[in-house]
């Protein structure tokens, strides 16, 4: 039941301050969509340029894995993608009428979860899980994916490396949020997305796709608890980690120079690039100086929009090309940032010597780990083939 309560917590709505103006805003635009009038939403939805047709299912359903795992439903992307395609036709329709009313099924809005360790310790807090959504798969047919990681990477190794060609230094900040997805502030989003132009249709469909979301905790076996879902998005959900992005649309005003900020759903990089006009020893200062500005703007942002940052996991990796990195003061909310030799970014090991080697030691550790798995098969099953073939699948 601890693990029931602190999700309940986790997912329950922020403390908003209705004297300021931020949340005052947020709340009654929530409350004017989410009472809108069922005539009024048919009738702006209709104005609305979004058709779902049948080359978007058919594409749709062609990209969905040909997993077995299901939501409550019990209906998996494997049997989905097993649907005739003369059956499909009838889908486009049914959807374009479900947008029509800015309509969401409760129970599409039920996510079965379940908690992964995602330390090394093998008695986890509740903290240190790792929570994993399982959603019915046509709610994700009426939603579209689209993600790309590699060039962000090549993006911040360009952008350090051009740096380095002129200085000795070029800092460079990992920021952490809380329990990312997990915080999103819904009406927040919401006022962000009005701010954007964002046409009618589109938010009160999007207040509905919020609106009375539940998840249950897959204890094995164990009575299902249901949680009320006040504050999140799920991160097994297409539009999960476009909503977060939106959600961070305006962070990198925050800073001198956007450019230099690369933010790529919950990870957020700022890269300082010393003036060329100044000696070391004065960039250490200047930059010492700006960073613990755009620190201190960053938690003020953080509060504003209830999107916590966790100060114990924003890290400083000070890219360089002396013999030993200077050692920058760098605070968050009152703790001191730690400063590493590398950093594990997007999958990439980054040292602060941009070299190959930090990078070639991890996947040698990756390498040693699947032979020693491999073997252990070998040894304990010599003669099941297939058997050996499932295990390499599950862990290689």
């Amino acid at each position: 039941m601890n693990l029931a309560k602190h999700f309940a917590e986790r997912h329950a709505e922020p403390l908003l301050d209705m004297t300021k103006i931020l949340d005052k805003e947020a709340i009654e635009l929530w409350q004017l969509y989410s009472t809108a009038d069922k005539d009024d939403i048919k009738l702006i939805s209709n104005r609305s340029d979004l058709r779902f047709s049948e080359q978007d299912i058919t594409n749709t359903i062609r990209s969905l894995k040909s997993k077995n795992s299901s939501g409550f439903d019990q209906v998996s992307n494997k049997m989905i993608k097993e649907i005739p395609e003369h059956f499909q036709v009838i889908l486009p329709h049914a959807y374009n009428q479900l947008f029509s009313a800015a309509y969401w099924g409760s129970e599409w809005k039920l996510a079965s979860t379940i908690y992964l360790n995602k330390s090394d310790n093998p008695a986890p807090a509740t903290n240190q899980l790792r929570p994993i959504s399982m959603l019915p798969v046509f709610s994700k047919v009426y939603e579209k994916p689209h993600q790309a990681t590699t060039s962000r990477v090549n993006c911040l190794l360009e952008q350090i490396t051009q740096s380095q060609r002129y200085n000795t230094l070029t800092p460079v900040i990992y920021v952490d949020f809380l329990q990312a997805f997990d915080k999103l502030w819904q009406q927040g989003l919401l006022l962000k997305l009005n701010k954007l132009d964002c046409p009618p249709a589109y938010l009160v469909w999007m207040v509905n796709y919020f609106t009375s979301r539940s998840l249950k905790i897959d204890y094995g076996g164990i009575e299902p608890v249901t949680i009320n879902v006040k504050r999140r998005v799920a991160q097994s959900s297409c539009l999960g980690p476009v909503m977060y992005v939106i959600c961070h649309y305006d962070l990198p005003q925050l800073f001198a120079n956007p450019v230099n900020v690369h933010a790529y759903v919950d990870d957020i990089v700022i890269v300082y690039i010393p003036s060329i006009h100044l000696k070391c020893k004065h960039q250490i200062i200047q930059i010492e100086k700006d960073i613990n500005i755009n620190m201190q703007n960053l938690l003020n942002y953080a509060n504003d929009w209830h999107l916590p940052l966790n100060p114990n996991k924003i890290e400083l990796v000070n890219y360089h090309k002396a013999v030993q990195s200077p050692k920058l003061d760098i605070y968050y909310a009152g703790v001191k940032i730690l400063q590493k030799s590398s950093f594990k970014y997007l999958g990439f090991n980054l040292g602060a010597k941009l070299s190959f080697c930090s990078m070639i030691d991890a996947q040698f550790v990756k390498l040693r780990r699947a032979y020693t798995i491999l073997k252990f098969i070998y040894r304990q099953f010599p003669s099941f083939f297939e058997l050996k073939v499932k295990f390499f699948n599950t862990y290689i």
